[in-house]
């Protein structure tokens, strides 16, 4: 299973999962398996869980982009081979393999969702004449009108406080919101 070809689809499931409950329980229950059949277990669980999110529609736009990419078929593939696997650490090492992956993708969701999220903060923002000063400043802006901004975007305070702790991504977005006419 290891061929090296970047995320597998089980890898992309389990990202689903993380970043659209918020919860690392199939990884962490994955990464503790002492045989084969509660490993595949764990994979069932986790993908009726797959199903029922992914028939009620993601809430995370970039959750469900990546949904649309994992590959069924592969996936089958993928688990095939996993039960093919005779010695538990194989096993643990394919396993950890994957999880790992999944983890690494769930990074790169949750980093485009707060991008995309700042990007909409920082926009309005701009359209309300407000973007003014350095990252600095705009974190005080935007820390001084969370209940404002919360109520036009329909963002959480907690994730527009969020937003205005991270000053380097500020930084960045400002630097391109004022290049763009």
């Amino acid at each position: 299973m290891s061929e090296g070809r970047g995320v597998y689809e089980l890898a992309k499931v389990l990202a689903v999962l993380l970043v659209e409950q918020g919860s690392y329980s199939y990884v962490d229950k994955l990464s503790q398996v002492s045989s084969k059949d509660l490993a595949l277990y764990h994979l069932r669980e986790a993908l009726r869980d797959y199903h029922s999110l992914a028939s009620r529609g993601f809430e995370k736009e970039e959750v469900g982009e990546l949904a649309k990419t994992i590959n069924f078929e592969k996936l089958e593939g993928e688990i095939a081979r996993l039960k093919e696997i005779a010695g538990i650490t194989q096993l643990r090492e394919e396993i950890s393999f994957v999880t790992a992956q999944a983890l690494a993708e769930a990074g790169r969701l949750i980093s485009r969702g707060e991008y995309l999220l700042a990007r909409r903060v920082l926009e309005y923002l701009k359209a309300q004449d407000l973007l003014r000063g350095d990252e600095k400043e705009v974190s005080k802006i935007i820390r001084g009108m969370a209940k404002a901004i919360s109520g036009a975007l329909g963002i959480p305070e907690e994730d527009l406080n969020r937003i205005a702790s991270n000053e380097r991504l500020l930084k960045s977005l400002i630097e391109r919101l004022r290049g763009e006419k």
